[in-house]
């Protein structure tokens, strides 16, 4: 009798997954979330067009085809202006552009009523390296977004989208002024998603030399602590129907809440870059910074970078904020280089100077001398480590939307 009920369990899950309508060519990484679980606000109104699992549940349930769900994200991808017009406006032009694309006409009405743009722009600052956007949910949360700009030698320009994960943040790290706020919420992947799409659209709306070019997990939040919304982003952001950017051009960061998560990033999206916040290579002067460091030690971060090292097939990058006077020492250096050297293949240490912020300040903290930012630099690269001062990280301050300096002090 158990022996059929376990046939019977095993069928039903085959037949699930054979009839199950997934958008695949194109797919640079699986969803690994399991049928509806997307997360989702209990809320009225529209789903997000981003909840690429509601909507492939939602095509399959009205007998669409892959080539109908192609269309739907072409024109979700090429829709909707920063400057959100009525929801009536709104559904007039993608029923308008689906109809254009011999969508089935019996469906319209229902995806539009089901389905729509959740997420708005309310606040925009601009700065030396780009913008500072603030992001109202569908829940009436914020969170912020930052669009950086760079430009080669050659005038050629491109940009990069710094996104968040969560509403705030529970590490607490005592130098970013995001840990102030606590965890207020987590995002879904569809709300991540939304940030792009968002700012994408601030570049072609403001006819703005460049694209997009890579996507960070660097805003609000600890993108492990989100790990199953932040994965099915990812599947988004790399879709060639969506976004379509190579995997190696998003980059997770971390400051090591879970070395567990570190390897299942490694084993289901082993191209995406990861970049560890270490910030210290003491165990003692790391748990100052970041509190949440006493509960994993510097030895099973280790473990778990040399594992995503072997998946990836690339180095490790280590993002590693330097403060005057607490962890920018020659006994630091030493032990910065010690670690990396004890690791799997090349290491990368971006050497970021600290951004002064409010949580900073109860610390006393302030940014190193660019002369004492200069010889920790040559110490490490002395010791034989691969490492570069991103003096770039400074840009943004003008708008307090640099490296930890996310808070939504901008938001009315």
């Amino acid at each position: 009798m158990r022996s059929s009920i376990l046939f019977t369990s095993c069928l039903l899950s085959l037949i699930e997954r054979s009839f199950s309508l997934t958008l695949t060519s194109g797919q640079r990484i699986s969803s690994r979330m399991r049928k509806n679980q997307n997360h989702q606000d209990t809320r009225r109104g529209p789903k997000s067009f981003f909840d690429l699992r509601a909507i492939e549940q939602w095509g399959e349930e009205n007998g669409l085809k892959e080539h109908h769900l192609k269309t739907i994200y072409k024109v979700v991808m090429t829709s909707y202006s920063c400057d959100r017009p009525s929801r009536h406006e709104e559904s007039q032009v993608l029923q308008d552009k689906l109809r254009a694309l011999s969508f089935p006409q019996a469906c319209i009405p229902n995806l539009l009523s089901e389905f729509g743009y959740t997420c708005t722009i309310r606040n925009i600052q601009q700065s030396q390296g780009g913008a500072k956007f603030g992001i109202q949910l569908a829940n009436g949360k914020f969170v912020e977004s930052v669009l950086i700009r760079h430009e080669r030698n050659n005038g050629d320009v491109r940009y990069t989208v710094c996104v968040s994960s969560q509403v705030g943040c529970a590490k607490k790290c005592s130098f970013c002024a995001t840990g102030t706020m606590g965890l207020i919420g987590q995002l879904s992947s569809a709300e991540i998603l939304e940030q792009i799409h968002l700012l994408q659209q601030y570049v072609k709306h403001k006819n703005l030399p460049g694209k997009i070019r890579n996507v960070v997990f660097m805003g609000m939040g600890e993108p492990l602590d989100n790990y199953d919304a932040v994965h099915e982003s990812i599947r988004g952001i790399t879709h060639q129907c969506l976004f379509g950017l190579k995997a190696k051009k998003v980059t997770v960061s971390t400051v090591g809440s879970s070395a567990q998560k570190i390897k299942a990033l490694a084993d289901e999206a082993p191209q995406v870059c990861l970049a560890l916040s270490l910030h210290s290579a003491i165990q003692s002067s790391r748990e100052k910074l970041i509190p949440s460091a006493v509960s994993i030690s510097l030895e099973e971060l280790g473990d778990a970078l040399d594992y995503h090292a072997k998946k990836s097939g690339r180095g490790s990058m280590l993002e590693y904020l330097l403060i005057n006077g607490v962890n920018d020492s020659n006994d630091e250096v030493d032990s910065l280089a010690e670690f990396c050297l004890k690791r799997e293949g090349n290491v990368y240490v971006n050497l970021i100077p600290y951004n002064p912020t409010l949580a900073g300040d109860n610390f006393g903290y302030q940014t190193p001398s660019d002369e004492r930012i200069s010889d920790f630099h040559d110490k490490l690269k002395a010791a034989g480590v691969k490492a570069l001062v991103r003096w770039s990280t400074q840009n943004g301050r003008d708008a307090n939307g640099a490296c930890g300096q996310l808070v939504l002090t901008s938001i009315t």
